[in-house]
Formats: C-alpha cells, structure tokens, sequence
C-alpha cells in the first residue's frame, strides 16, 4: 500500500451536534425569520448544532484517519438528553437558542478535545465552552440588533433533543455540509 500523503489541501472543519429533525427545522425557521425581518442570514449557512470542535484545518487523509478514532471514542458513551431554552445573546452580535447547562456535556467535551489534541496537537484551546445553538450571528448589524433581541428574548421556547449521533462537518461553497455522523453507543 502506497504511503499517505498527508499534502493534499486542507479544508475547514469543525466537530458538533447537530439539532435533529423537528427541533432543527424550528431552529431553521428562527434563522429565516431573523434573515427576513432583520437581514441576518449567514447562519442559514450551517444546520443547527452545538459546537465542540471549533472549525479547524486538515487534509483529507488526516480526516480518514481521525474519524475511525472518534467513533471508537464516542461508541463508549451512551445517548443522554439535553434541554433547549429560550434564548441569549453574545453581546451586540450573536443571538442563540440556549442550552441549559448540562454537565455530561461538559465532561464529554473536554474528553472530546483531549483526543482532538493528540491529533491536532497545534490547535489552540478555545477560551471556554458556552453550547448554544445560533440563530442569528456575525451579519447582524448593529443597529438591528436591539429590534432582534427584542423580539428573539419575548419568545418562550423549549425542547428536549436526544444527543445521538456526533456530527463532522466541513466547509464548502461557503456553506457547512455534514461529512460524517457517528453514532453515540447504545444504552
């Protein structure tokens, strides 16, 4: 077998839940309405997801190697739930349905970046782990930002998703596509 060659390009990734069926389309709705009342729309360009890897560079061929690892990992954890509510906003700019703080997913992050690290060792840690799923974010002016708030924080909303499947998710055509989606072990 021919050696890998680790030089083909690389593409931008990142690792996160992604919201599954009903709860992603509610969450998808939320994104067309804040493009359509408050010109918003570059998180249309991603499914909803909680993000646990921030986006990152590697090669395809680094990708092949990494995932058959993370299924390994994550088969060892079972499904557990996690509870959407209402929702917050990081400063001026970004608006988010919130998830109410969960410690599993918090141990499972850390030990998620732990193996990120012994791949990726150059990666730098993020400043901290805040899971959220975007709503509106980075093309939200400022100056519809207060009527966005406004109208995102009066909204009651609430849900619970089954954390199932852990998703990989690369950059293309300015958009995220779901490369791969591994299976969280049995109960």
């Amino acid at each position: 077998m021919p050696p890998r060659n680790h030089k083909s390009p690389k593409r931008l990734h990142f690792i996160a839940l992604v919201a599954p069926g009903p709860v992603q389309s509610e969450l998808t709705e939320f994104k067309h309405l804040a493009r359509e009342r408050f010109g918003s729309g570059h998180a249309l360009n991603a499914p909803a997801h909680i993000t646990l890897i921030p986006p990152f560079f590697a090669t395809a061929n680094q990708m092949e190697d990494f995932i058959p690892q993370l299924a390994e990992f994550i088969a060892g954890y079972p499904p557990w739930e996690l509870k959407i509510k209402n929702f917050g906003r990081f400063g001026k700019r970004v608006i988010f349905a919130g998830v109410l703080p969960d410690p599993e997913l918090n141990r499972f992050q850390a030990k998620l970046f732990e193996l990120f690290k012994s791949r990726f060792p150059s990666y730098p840690k993020p400043n901290r782990f805040h899971p959220h799923l975007t709503v509106a974010h980075r093309d939200l002016s400022p100056e519809q930002f207060p009527a966005a708030w406004h109208y995102f924080s009066a909204l009651s909303y609430e849900r619970k998703i089954i954390v199932d499947k852990l998703s990989i998710l690369i950059h293309r055509e300015r958009k995220w596509h779901i490369m791969a989606q591994l299976p969280f072990g049995k109960i």
